[in-house]
């Protein structure tokens, strides 16, 4: 098809779907920041984002820099699976006055249990179309992603699962009606097209990859400014800053770090850990009781002290078990951090080469944490690592830019 000019995208109206759930507040609310971002500039484009479960009392509209934003209360119905298609039922009857049938409408969904919306869109406006971004998968959390497993339990009977491979199941099932029902699929890594292709038999030709982009708002330091930021964050200015920036959660796999980090201490004495985000604390503090004077933990900080500690890090460390397009990844290849993580699903491939920490074939929950010691112990005796930095940085301005992000984007409406 040949290229449109920004005059075919007069009729055009996208209707960005997010809900008020702690995803919002992470992953996928920076998403549909990112979205509206890059997509209000694009001029006659029309942009309804629909807020959905809001603490709002009464359903309400308003304009905010070019983006008509309709704020849905939410309904505390009994959860029954008539009552939750209820409340989808209900939305639409909320929002066909908004909708107008002349125009190339557009509906973005970004949630995997939003399915009932998708049918009933489709019912009232024929024509439509609708985009699924798939954010996450809830048995990759279950299962830390493998695959395997995850491929043997849809291969079991029904009296063989048990109540948890049941729920994974039904999961499934659901997940796989969704993706009929939807026009086109945006994958955020192309592990998931493959995943999709492979176990959920959609085919290639209804799925887009479009990485995750972000803005661009990385401040590079001079080798003395470093030191006196370090210095003002309470490092020494010889300090080396192993980051690492996640939940402190399982499956991010900070316990195979702090493990690794003891083993680089005897080289690498001016190695410093330093753990940012939020989470049950004790675990780790009880795995570190040996080395804890050299771990700090911050707790979850705001976006500028966390670009902040962007700006002094010597290497990066993501030992995750599951990661689709990891957000923390993007912003410290934005930084020109040289960034170890595993070769686990969306990761790998965000990952260079010679950074990536393998996960044993026979045993996905293993992570052997002497294969970090020697990752990092390459990349600190090497700091700064200037080509490593700048391979990253690279990385990021060709594939996870806000301007790759709405490059393809773009592409994804005109087709």
């Amino acid at each position: 098809m040949a290229n449109r000019t920004n005059n075919d995208y007069a009729m055009k109206h996208i209707y960005i779907f997010n809900n008020a759930t702690r995803a919002a507040e992470y992953g996928i609310g920076t998403y549909i920041n990112q979205m509206l971002c890059c997509l209000k500039e694009v001029p006659q484009l029309r942009i309804t984002l629909v807020n959905l479960n809001t603490e709002k009392t009464e359903q309400t509209v308003e304009e905010a820099e070019s983006v008509r934003i309709i704020q849905i209360p939410i309904i505390k119905y009994s959860g029954t699976e008539h009552n939750y298609y209820r409340y989808y039922r209900n939305l639409l009857y909320v929002l066909i006055p908004y909708i107008r049938i002349e125009e190339e409408n557009i509906f973005h969904l970004n949630y995997l249990h939003n399915r009932p919306i998708a049918s009933l869109l489709k019912r009232e406006y024929p024509s439509c179309r609708i985009l699924l971004t798939i954010h996450y998968m809830n048995w990759c959390f279950t299962l830390k992603g493998n695959a395997s497993l995850f491929k043997q339990i849809l291969s079991k009977t029904k009296d063989t699962r048990n109540e948890q491979e049941e729920e994974i199941y039904q999961d499934f099932q659901n997940d796989r009606k969704l993706f009929k029902e939807v026009d086109r699929i945006i994958c955020l890594s192309q592990y998931t097209c493959q995943l999709l292709h492979n176990m959920y038999s959609v085919s290639d030709d209804k799925t887009a990859l479009i990485y995750n982009g972000l803005v661009d708002e990385a401040l590079f330091l001079s080798s003395n400014e470093k030191e006196q930021k370090k210095q003002a964050l309470l490092f020494d200015k010889e300090d080396k800053i192993i980051l690492f920036v996640g939940r402190l959660d399982e499956i991010k796999g900070l316990d195979i770090l702090i493990k690794a980090f003891r083993n680089i201490l005897h080289k690498e004495p001016k190695a410093r850990l330093l753990v940012v985000g939020d989470g049950d604390f004790k675990v780790y503090l009880k795995e570190a009781t040996d080395v804890a004077v050299r771990i700090t933990y911050t707790g979850k900080v705001s976006k500028e002290q966390l670009y902040e500690y962007y700006q002094i890090a010597t290497v990066g460390v993501m030992p995750s078990f599951h990661e689709q397009c990891s957000y923390v990844g993007i912003e410290m290849m934005m930084h020109g951090i040289p960034l170890i993580g595993t070769d686990s699903t969306g990761l790998s491939e965000m990952v260079e080469e010679e950074c990536r920490l393998h996960i044993d074939e026979n045993n996905k929950s293993l992570i052997i944490p002497e294969e970090l010691s020697d990752l990092l112990s390459i990349i600190l005796s090497n700091s700064p690592n200037n080509d490593l930095r700048t391979k990253y940085r690279k990385r990021y301005e060709n594939n996870y830019s806000l301007s790759a992000m709405k490059t393809k984007f773009l592409h994804l409406l005109d087709t």
